[in-house]
């Protein structure tokens, strides 16, 4: 028998209310209510009420996640029933689907699960070309997915999962529900099915779920925020909650029978946007689920669960939009019969949410206008109000405590708090505004109309102008009633305590511009962005598509065959640390995939992915895997390999002169650890120095920092002290060899650098990719001729069990 884990909402809402008395009833001393009209106070004092009840609840589950969540998964004596994986579609772009559900496929398969798991796409694009367009992205995979387009799309989304019900519900057990940017690793979802076999009273089961990397920097404000806070918030809530969690409406597992009882919801009574479709649909189905005797569950620790975030204001506002009517509508469920107590405080989150925004221009308006006299008291509600915010944020810092230990690590993770803080604070004035707009409409009837996620987002209008007009508004509604009663100093005072809100809203069109702007380039992304295409066309490689030196070994006789030759070094290491030929390959710094390629006419069961910072890297990539017919199993991403991925790890990965671009030997060796399955091997060849450090000449420092400037590298290492950090982080050394005999030093290129790299040198030259190049490579080649600098291949097996990993200084 499963027994029900029963939440703590209950005592977390007195809790909150505790927190916000204590603090109304210090604004009550802290204002002057012998000149503050008695019914005014009254309004800011509940209005304060209100919005501080809220912030404590956030910053209580906060807290509640700052202890990992234990939960004992019983085990089940009946395999899991069979699983549909349903992307759902509505004119998304289908590319990346596809390419997702390939590599979902080829996960299946590796695990020999290809016959428990089927996966669905399920289109309700409109439009012949787009259809078109879908049919040929699917084209490859006929045979091996279902996929099916509704020339009707009624109902929207949750029309379209009715009509897979009724056609092949019976036939399942689960169905995991993904959008079409969401991403989801085979891992992961064998956990969660084992799960719901052992509890078979499980009905929902949602996984926390990460943002990609994105374009732009509004994209990264809401990554950076979401991995700062989202962690604790979820086991918070996944802890507060017991099993009657709260459904996000995709990223999760359902038993087919449970939500077949519980849908379709009907409609509600009235006109739009109070009435009509329940457009926030997803809360309602967990909390009739929960009401049906189902259990819902949330899964806080989930790794390989992902989406992409909007890069846009206006894409982001659009699904803010429809998000603030469903969340209104909400209201008429908070008091259904039968919901479980936790299933009512999430309806609530979500209305709180919205509303709190008006609650708040309507206190800044209170305060800074004079309407209500405050005394020097009132600072210390409004410190505790700020402290409320950021008990999120600490709270995120402190779960990862243990990356405090590591002065790298640590400086990396206050540097995202003050970015992550002083990005949200830009942004929450042009939040608060909208959502203010947003329910405005909602309140006098006006209903947002049901945009497809796939479509273009666009505001009509200058973007930002109704911000700009609202924050000068705001500004003379302060400052005029102090103006006419105490003077314009008064007045100058009082628009000084509302800049933060005004000022991001009088500065909202170049804000948005900004937000929507892509940041600045990383030096390496555009180093090799710049240069990628002229090296495959001057290097003499590129018909091997290699953009690394070329290795002239016995046998060896043309161009293309020694650039190739390290490749063939890679797949005899491998193959002969490996006990068969490996299921997966990643690449750490990838190129344009010309090592991928050429293993992947050696290892045709393999599938291989591909990493890189460039963009222009990874359109070539693409390219030519569609050339040579492996666009199904070669895959490449821009990302930067050192950052936590949601990849699923590698039998084999590789990196070909990319490691010394980390920040260091220990950035990198963490980061091939999180690429690795236990027991793989990692393969890495690169330029190392013959000597420690401390060893080498004055004169040999000069040309390492113009090596390490000229190629925008991180590190380069001595070879001993990269295999000794490689073995104290959990590493064993498989071989080591000396390429550097193979190297040829004295072409042409190589005499005419001696030259033209020390003049470009003294001209100042070095910020130019072109020069910078010349620079480098003029350096590093007299490092050889010296004797200074080795090229070496390591081979590395990642330990079966985890070791205790010491920091190296």
């Amino acid at each position: 028998m499963i027994l029900r884990r029963e939440g703590y909402f209950a005592p977390v809402l007195l809790g909150a209310l505790g927190v916000s008395a204590v603090l109304v009833a210090l604004l009550a001393r802290g204002l002057s209510l012998e000149t503050t009209h008695p019914a005014l106070a009254v309004l800011i004092l509940s209005l304060f009420a209100v919005t501080t009840t809220a912030l404590a609840l956030s910053a209580i589950i906060a807290l509640a996640g700052l202890r990992p969540l234990c939960r004992e998964v019983p085990r089940s004596e009946t395999p899991p029933g069979r699983t549909a994986v349903l992307w759902l579609l509505c004119g998304e772009p289908p590319e990346p689907v596809a390419a997702r559900a390939a590599e979902m496929l080829r996960a299946l398969a590796a695990r020999g699960a290809v016959g428990e798991c089927d996966i669905f796409i399920l289109s309700d694009t409109q439009g012949d070309a787009a259809r078109a367009r879908e049919a040929r992205a699917f084209a490859p995979l006929a045979g091996q997915i279902t996929y099916r387009n509704r020339t009707d799309p009624e109902g929207r989304k949750p029309g379209n999962l009715e009509d897979w019900l009724r056609r092949w519900g019976a036939d399942y057990e689960t169905m995991l529900v993904l959008d079409a940017d969401s991403g989801f690793s085979v891992d992961l979802l064998s956990q969660m099915r084992l799960q719901m076999a052992a509890r078979p009273r499980l009905g929902l089961l949602q996984a926390a779920i990460r943002l990609r990397p994105a374009r732009t920097r509004f994209g990264q404000v809401l990554r950076l925020s979401s991995r700062l806070s989202g962690p604790v918030f979820a086991r918070g809530l996944a802890r507060l909650s017991g099993d009657a969690g709260n459904y996000w409406g995709h990223n999760a597992l359902i038993r087919v029978r449970a939500f077949a009882e519980v849908t379709p919801l009907r409609r509600l009574s009235g006109r739009p946007p109070f009435g009509g479709p329940v457009l926030s649909h997803d809360f309602v189905e967990a909390a009739f689920l929960r009401r049906a005797g189902w259990e819902v569950d949330l899964l806080p620790e989930a790794r390989g669960s992902f989406e992409d975030a909007p890069d846009t204001l206006a894409g982001y506002f659009r699904r803010d939009h429809r998000w603030s009517q469903g969340n209104l509508q909400h209201l008429r469920f908070l008091c259904a019969p039968g919901l479980h107590f936790a299933s009512r405080m999430h309806l609530a989150l979500g209305v709180l949410s919205y509303l709190t925004a008006p609650l708040w221009l309507a206190l800044v308006l209170l305060t800074g206008s004079g309407a209500v006299h405050a005394t020097v008291g009132a600072i210390w509600p409004l410190l505790a109000v700020l402290a409320l915010l950021m008990v999120p944020k600490l709270a995120g810092l402190a779960a990862q405590r243990r990356a405090f230990r590591h002065r790298a690590r640590r400086k990396l993770l206050l540097r995202a708090l003050w970015a992550e803080l002083a990005l949200t604070t830009l942004f929450a004035p042009l939040g608060m505004l909208r959502r203010c707009w947003f329910i405005l409409q909602t309140v006098v009837g006006r209903s947002v109309d049901w945009v497809p996620s796939g479509q273009a987002a666009g505001l009509v209008g200058s973007p930002g102008r109704p911000e700009r007009i609202a924050g000068a508004a705001i500004m003379l509604a302060v400052a005029l009633p102090q103006a006419l009663i105490a003077g314009a100093g008064a007045a100058a005072l009082a628009s000084l305590l509302v800049l933060p809100v005004t000022l991001p809203l009088l500065a909202a069109p170049r804000l948005w511009k900004w937000l929507e702007a892509a940041p600045a380039r990383d030096a390496v992304a555009e180093y090799y962005d710049r240069s990628t295409r002229r090296f495959l066309a001057m290097g003499g490689s590129g018909e091997a598509l290699a953009i690394h030196r070329p290795l002239w070994a016995d046998g060896v006789a043309t161009r293309a065959q020694a650039a190739a030759h390290v490749n063939d070094l890679i797949a005899r290491a491998a193959e002969a640390a490996l006990p068969a030929p490996p299921d997966r390959v990643i690449d750490l710094g990838c190129g344009v995939g010309g090592s991928l390629f050429h293993l992947a006419q050696r290892w045709r069961d393999s599938a291989f992915c591909g990493i890189t910072l460039s963009a222009e890297q990874v359109c070539l990539a693409q390219g030519c895997a569609r050339a040579q017919g492996l666009e199904e199993r070669c895959q490449f991403l821009r990302s930067d390999f050192t950052l936590p991925t949601t990849l699923p790890p590698g039998d084999l990965v590789i990196a070909v002169e990319s490691h010394v671009h980390a920040p260091s030997a220990q950035a990198f060796l963490r980061a091939a650890l999180r690429h690795l399955r236990p027991g793989g091997v990692l393969v890495l060849v690169d330029d190392m120095l013959a000597r420690p450090h401390a060893q080498i000449s004055e004169r040999q420092k000069r040309r390492l920092a113009q090596f390490q400037t000229g190629w925008r590298l991180g590190h380069v290492p001595d070879h001993a002290g990269l295999v000794e950090a490689a073995q104290q982080n959990g590493f064993d050394l498989v071989d080591a060899q000396d390429l550097t005999g193979l190297l040829r030093l004295d072409r042409w290129r190589d005499h005419a650098l001696r030259i033209a790299g020390p003049l470009a040198a003294r001209a100042g030259l070095a910020p130019i990719p072109l020069f910078s190049n010349m620079i480098g490579g003029n350096a590093l080649t007299e490092s050889y001729r010296a004797g200074e600098m080795r090229y070496r291949m390591l081979v590395l097996r990642r330990a079966q069990s985890e070791r205790r990993v010491e920091a190296v200084a």
